[in-house]
């Protein structure tokens, strides 16, 4: 049995701005909505695919987004109800919809043991923080903040030296687009896959992201993929530990979906 672990957002399901950039020659599908509006797509081609997957192998969803924004995902948490997602970056584990309180717990602990309190970063963010290029503030999950930025405006100087601090505490940042993660170090996709891992049955474990947010997990996989339409490509296209993708935005997923399918695993 294969284990898929694999980010969503621009790996899985795409905005609408993207499936106009990258179009596709078949269908494609509203699989998320907030309140009446339709917010992100998947190609009929890659459910399907996704779906023949899942009736014989293990999709595990790993992503950044807090747990009430995965669960709007209905094409994935109702349609193809995979047992187990990880949320938060990792510092969440669903298994059947609930929370896995021992993963919780261990997640706490290290970052009570391994970063500085989260007022501590704010007050340091606070020195190069302005209303000029950050818009908006997000708490997510009670673990890590996320900040919408006005990307033209960041001060990359400040920003650079602002990592540099933080690193001395045990927390990190990632501009993905026109986010900025401010997370704990130890706040980690792969550390969360590392756990599921003791306790599930597989032979081959295949991982896809298009985020550095998702490099630890992808290196870490038999088999590790990334669409060249990402940030990880974007920052470095010559890694040789990941296998690029072809296609181009939802084409890649399919691309993704048939590759793994076509994966020979050794019992």
């Amino acid at each position: 049995m294969i284990l898929f672990t694999s980010d969503l957002d621009r790996t899985l399901i795409y905005s609408n701005t993207m499936m106009q950039t990258y179009p596709v020659a078949g269908d494609v599908i509203p699989v998320e909505h907030k309140e009446a509006l339709e917010i992100s797509y998947m190609s009929q081609d890659s459910i399907d695919l996704l779906k023949q997957f899942s009736k014989e192998h293990l999709f595990v969803p790993v992503t950044t987004r807090a747990v009430y924004q995965y669960e709007r995902i209905h094409a994935l948490a109702k349609d193809i109800n995979p047992k187990y997602a990880i949320t938060s970056n990792g510092g969440t584990l669903l298994i059947d919809g609930k929370s896995d309180l021992e993963w919780n717990k261990i997640v706490r602990n290290r970052l009570a043991d391994q970063s500085q309190p989260k007022e501590e970063m704010i007050r340091v963010f606070s020195k190069i923080r302005h209303e000029s290029w950050v818009a908006r503030e997000f708490y997510i999950d009670d673990l890590f903040y996320m900040f919408h930025v006005n990307r033209e405006l960041v001060p990359r100087g400040e920003l650079a030296e602002f990592q540099r601090e933080l690193m001395t505490m045990g927390w990190s940042i990632f501009l993905h687009g026109r986010k900025l993660y401010v997370l704990p170090t130890s706040l980690n996709k792969a550390y969360a896959v590392q756990y599921l891992q003791n306790f599930v049955d597989y032979d081959l474990h295949v991982a896809a992201g298009d985020s550095m947010m998702d490099y630890d997990m992808i290196i870490e996989a038999d088999y590790g993929y990334s669409p060249t339409h990402g940030e990880l490509y974007e920052m470095q296209p010559n890694d040789e530990k990941v296998k690029w993708l072809n296609g181009m935005g939802a084409t890649s997923t399919e691309e993704l979906l048939q590759n793994i399918l076509e994966l020979n695993v050794v019992k």
